[in-house]
């Protein structure tokens, strides 16, 4: 093993909240510890992303912070309007500033099987288009590093803890049992919730369907899914394994659809805006052209997808949200 590799930071393990969700307890104390504690975890990637270890550091910042975006739409019962929007205007800030390090990870990380993917003679092409997004790469990682380093990061982050703050003192502050949220209650009504928006947008999918429309799917199904992972502590292991298991075989056939679609924007829009020589050119349209053949397959992947998991028996799986005890 090299001394770098012995240096690399380990990526950080995920800790329990400090306070579990409970039935017939207040949900609000809960979900303050749980996002908390969420938040908490996507902090302790930030020396990770900027040492630029690994890039699965950046990655699970991202989906720590995603959570907690999702959670807090998904239970804004819980939420002040004001304190709602500010929570999701300050977490999509934190989002947005490492988005494009992010996409450009996610093609760098593709690198060998383009290169399989194309003949021989493209790859001296393929090999200038790589090393234009490498010296992008490297452009943008200093921009994200010095973010991550300044006083407005800090700043905003102060203000999320802040904000989150208000949620713990609503549920210690509250001395009137009617004006309490049980876990069971609003896990019931969100799930239910979210699951029929679910169904309902998948039942309209056809094999005719426009691609937006399997992209509103997939956002849903995040949204329930982010749901059920959440409230898991509430039902038996089997059951909320199983739901999750359906659910996520979906999500990531859609999720390697809209991966794929993000790829053929970026290949358009390069192609467009940049001046390429025509050995780049050439290897990039053949890309596309694989591209666009294997968008076909995947789309015929999610369409069976969606079918599966509308079947009867898998429908029952999820008619279980009022056996919460």
């Amino acid at each position: 093993m090299s001394v770098t590799k012995r240096d690399q930071l380990k990526l950080p393990k995920h800790k329990r909240p400090d306070v579990a969700l409970k039935a017939d307890t207040d949900v609000h104390l809960a979900t303050y510890h749980y996002l908390k504690c969420e938040f908490q975890h996507a902090r302790r990637h930030e020396q990770g992303i900027i040492r630029d270890d690994d890039e699965e550091f950046l990655h699970q910042y991202r989906v720590s912070l995603r959570r907690c975006r999702a959670l807090i739409g998904l239970l804004h019962p819980l939420f002040e309007k004001q304190q709602k929007v500010m929570l999701k205007l300050a977490l999509r800030t934190l989002m947005q500033r490492t988005n494009t390090l992010r996409d450009l990870d996610v093609f760098l990380m593709k690198m060998e099987e383009y290169f399989f993917l194309l003949e021989h003679c493209h790859h001296n092409g393929l090999t200038r288009f790589f090393d234009d997004l490498q010296d992008t790469r490297r452009k943008t990682f200093k921009q994200v590093k010095r973010w991550l380093k300044s006083n407005e990061y800090q700043q905003h982050c102060t203000v999320i803890d802040g904000l989150l703050d208000e949620l713990k003192h609503a549920a210690t502050a509250n001395s009137d049992p009617k004006a309490t949220i049980s876990s069971k209650t609003l896990a019931q009504t969100t799930l239910h919730h979210h699951y029929h928006r679910f169904t309902k947008r998948s039942e309209g999918i056809t094999a005719t369907s426009p691609d937006h429309k399997l992209h509103q799917l997939r956002i849903e199904g995040k949204k329930f899914r982010y749901a059920l992972e959440y409230f898991t502590p509430l039902y038996p292991k089997a059951q909320a394994k199983q739901q999750l298991l359906l659910l996520k075989q979906v999500q990531t056939s859609l999720g390697d659809l809209n991966d794929l679609a993000i790829q053929h924007t970026f290949l358009t829009n390069y192609l467009r805006t940049t001046q390429c020589m025509d050995m780049k050119k050439a290897a990039l349209e053949s890309l596309l052209e694989k591209a666009n053949t294997h968008y076909g397959r995947l789309r015929a992947e999610s369409l069976e997808q969606i079918a599966v998991f509308q079947a009867p028996e898998y429908v029952r799986v999820f008619k279980l949200f009022s056996e919460i005890k």
